[in-house]
């Protein structure tokens, strides 16, 4: 499932002529990410980034350039691996945890796990503010990124700057996650 709301997000992108399609690294593979990782990473994980590991940077890229969805990128496996890093301490992150998709200012999505208990979601970690569970799984977030993109929530302004309906986007994020226990 996961592998058909990625395409289709994708596609979305390709549709609007986003500079990150050209840009767009190649995935990896799972046995890439288990060495880099240090372990074996959830089957979303690896369907993760085996689509896409990251974006070329280039002399003039904007961060609208790079971007996925508004305002964040997709993150390289090395990227990811800075960030989890830094943020080791982040409480509403569980125990294993990977970066996704990041911001030129920060923030990020992060996929979070802890083995023992099951306990799986995506986590939206905004610099200066409280971090929170955005998405049930990557899968639920590559699906409501695509209706963002097909519901117009994500659009092109005037200039060709990928733009978001701030207000419509975190409301998708709470209808997914509802009443989610943690």
């Amino acid at each position: 499932m996961l592998e058909d709301w990625l395409r289709m997000l994708w596609r979305e992108v390709e549709r609007l002529e986003l500079p990150v399609v050209v840009d767009r690294i190649p995935g990896v593979s799972a046995r890439f990410l288990e060495s880099a990782f240090g372990k074996v990473v959830p089957s979303e994980v690896a369907g993760w980034f085996g689509v896409c590991n990251g974006v070329m940077h280039r002399s003039g890229q904007t961060q609208n350039d790079a971007a996925l969805i508004p305002g964040y990128e997709p993150l390289s496996v090395e990227d990811s691996i800075s960030i989890k890093v830094e943020y080791s301490g982040e409480a509403i992150l569980l125990s294993d945890f990977y970066p996704l998709l990041g911001s030129g200012g920060g923030d990020f999505y992060a996929a979070s796990y802890d083995q023992g208990t099951g306990l799986s979601y995506v986590v939206s970690v905004v610099v200066g503010e409280e971090s929170r569970v955005a998405y049930r799984s990557i899968s639920q977030m590559a699906e409501i990124f695509v209706q963002c993109y097909r519901d117009g929530i994500f659009f092109l302004d005037g200039e060709g700057v990928l733009q978001a309906n701030d207000e419509a986007w975190i409301q998708r994020e709470m209808a997914a996650v509802g009443e989610l226990p943690l």
